[in-house]
C-alpha cells in the first residue's frame, strides 16, 4: 500500500504547487468532472473483464480507476486510510 501513499503524496504537491500544465490541477477542482472519469473509467476496466483478458490493458484500466478515484478522495479531503481500516474490518467478517 506504500505506492498509494505516493500517488497521494503527488496529488497533494500538485494541487499545491498548482502547477498549469499539470493534468492533476486541471481537473483537481473539477468535482463532476472528476466524477465523470471515475465512472468512464470503472466502465472501461468492467468491460476488460468481459473479453479475454490481456494482463497489460486490464491493468492499466485499473490503474486509471484507482488514480481518478484517489483524486475523489483528495478533492473531498478524506483520508484513504480509512479505506484500509473499512477493508480489515471487512476481512473479519468475510
Amino acid at each position: 500500500m506504500n505506492f498509494i501513499k505516493e500517488v497521494l503524496k503527488k496529488i497533494r504537491e500538485r494541487k499545491i504547487k498548482n502547477k498549469e500544465n499539470s493534468y492533476i490541477c486541471a481537473i483537481i477542482k473539477n468535482r463532476k468532472y472528476i466524477k465523470k472519469k471515475v465512472m468512464e473509467e470503472a466502465f472501461e476496466f468492467c468491460n476488460e473483464s468481459k473479453k479475454k483478458v490481456f494482463k497489460k490493458k486490464f491493468v492499466n484500466e485499473f490503474c486509471d480507476l484507482l488514480f481518478h478515484s484517489l483524486l475523489l478522495f483528495e478533492f473531498h479531503n478524506i483520508d484513504f486510510s480509512l479505506v484500509k481500516k473499512e477493508m480489515l474490518n471487512r476481512l473479519k467478517s468475510v
